[in-house]
């Protein structure tokens, strides 16, 4: 007898410290693992926008359908401006800018652009020169992304095949301008869902509890308000 109350005693105090060690460990748990999925989503929001901004700059707005923004980025092209040339430090110095410099080149005067000083005379042409080329989206605008996968930006990071919430629109600013504006963006139970309930029900209402208003989750640009196409973690 005195044997089995010692074994359930060692048994109850067992269970105590596990207890005890499940208390302390779960949100150490929880914040290491919600800190990594946070850095993979932050990370796919970064390239919706590095998208968005390259799909505006081609098409004079911003795209509410994955489809045509993942297939901007296989098979879109945008403009880069390559220059050959410089001013010199005289030339700026005396009040010649790169936008003079190059009406007079435009002009194709060579009698002005001379003039000017804007010659090359040990090459025979103007000194400054700048051509405009397209470039196809993925190469220009991602070309430092590893891996980069432009059919995963509808998903989100370990979001078990949960996508991305994006939408347009338009906004008036104070001073009359109307401009185009989006967002994407995530819940946190979108990604996090399968963590502790109790640490993400935590979360969730230390977010709300907060002044303003505050997206439960994350999130770049907004179609409330002109915010630069900022995320919400910067």
């Amino acid at each position: 007898m005195k044997v089995l109350v010692k074994v359930v005693l060692v048994a109850a105090i067992g269970l105590l410290i596990f207890i005890s060690w499940k208390s302390i460990q779960g949100p150490i748990d929880f914040q290491k693992q919600s800190e990594i999925r946070n850095e993979a989503v932050k990370q796919r929001l970064i390239d919706i926008r590095t998208a968005q901004v390259a799909f505006r700059e081609a098409k004079g707005e911003y795209t509410a359908s994955f489809d045509s923004l993942i297939n901007f980025v296989k098979n879109g092209e945008v403009a880069m401006l390559q220059k050959y040339g410089d001013l010199t430090e005289e030339q700026m110095e005396a009040g010649m800018t790169e936008s003079k410099a190059m009406n007079i080149i435009n002009t194709g005067n060579e009698t002005a652009i001379k003039k000017a000083g804007l010659w090359d005379g040990q090459n025979n042409r103007p000194q400054l020169r700048r051509d405009t080329i397209f470039v196809p989206v993925i190469e220009n605008r991602f070309t430092n992304r590893r891996n980069f996968a432009p059919d995963s930006l509808r998903y989100v990071p370990y979001g078990n095949g949960a996508q991305f919430e994006m939408a347009t629109d338009t906004l008036t600013t104070s001073s009359g301008f109307t401009i185009n504006v989006f967002e994407a963006k995530a819940p946190y139970t979108s990604y996090l869902g399968d963590l502790n309930k109790n640490e993400l029900n935590l979360l969730i209402e230390n977010v709300r509890s907060l002044p303003g208003d505050r997206y439960v989750g994350m999130r770049v640009g907004s179609i409330k308000t002109a915010n630069n196409n900022a995320g919400n973690w910067e």
